[in-house]
């Protein structure tokens, strides 16, 4: 998901703190990357959410908020993946959900 932003947008770590405030008790929210140049919101092991801020726009993408849950996924995509697909299609609109929310938060705030 990607929002176009009219208003200037705040700084990684002020967005960071933007979120917690918004989203405290629900969500971890945390720095990521090199550079920490993206925020990482989770809302379980498997279900997260990416946000990017590139110039006058925000992008929003599903993203595992763990190393644990990264290894999750990448097993989802082996053998294993008889065994438990299930877990992964019951988990799938969660992180549809998380981005709308996270979305739409953001589009009340600076659009």
């Amino acid at each position: 998901m990607r929002i176009q932003s009219t208003k200037q947008l705040p700084s990684l770590n002020e967005l960071k703190e933007i979120l917690s405030q918004r989203f405290s008790g629900q969500y971890s929210v945390k720095t990521f990357g090199a550079g920490r140049k993206s925020i990482l919101v989770g809302k379980s092991t498997l279900i997260g959410a990416e946000i990017s801020i590139h110039k006058n726009e925000v992008s929003i993408a599903s993203s595992p908020p763990s190393v644990f849950g990264g290894i999750l996924m990448t097993l989802g995509m082996t053998e294993l993946a008889l065994f438990i697909f299930p877990f992964f299609f019951k988990h799938k609109s969660g992180y549809r959900t998380l981005e709308r929310e996270i979305g739409l938060f953001l589009q009340h705030q600076y659009c």
